[in-house]
């Protein structure tokens, strides 16, 4: 298997563990007790120090597509939505670090506001990676 879908598939696996930790973490501050918010409040950071590491390094794969994204001729929807699911990523971790840095307990705002841009990115992402199925399943499979 190639470098370049051995990070792709770190991602899957990365991203579907983020999405459902993040979802986790919300059910417990609601459900259940600040121990079992912790608990997965502290997977989920573990989880995205992952991401973030294997997201640089699929950013350095795809370095060359980003150079080119600024040219008129080659800023078609598919690179728009790219795109999107780049801002979104960017949006959910500057949120996540502003929530770890700066705010204090569970039932924030700002987790708020990072848990609905989170779930924004997951569904958005989710079909990033479904339009790409074939191609992934293919690249994997070798």
């Amino acid at each position: 298997m190639k470098p370049i879908f051995k990070t792709d598939l770190c991602l899957v696996i990365l991203f579907a563990a983020s999405l459902l930790t993040g979802i986790r973490i919300h059910y417990a501050n609601d459900f259940q007790t600040h121990d079992v918010w912790h608990t997965w409040s502290v997977i989920h950071f573990f989880v995205n120090i992952a991401i973030l590491a294997t997201a640089i390094i699929h950013i350095k794969q795809h370095w060359g597509w980003f150079k080119t994204l600024f040219k008129a001729s080659s800023f078609t929807l598919k690179s728009k939505i790219t795109m999107l699911v780049a801002i979104l990523f960017l949006a959910t971790s500057i949120t996540g670090v502003l929530l770890l840095l700066f705010i204090d307990g569970q039932g924030s705002s700002m987790g708020m506001v990072h848990y609905v841009i989170g779930l924004i990115f997951g569904a958005i992402g989710l079909g990033h990676f479904i339009k790409r199925w074939k191609v992934f399943k293919k690249g994997v499979a070798k």
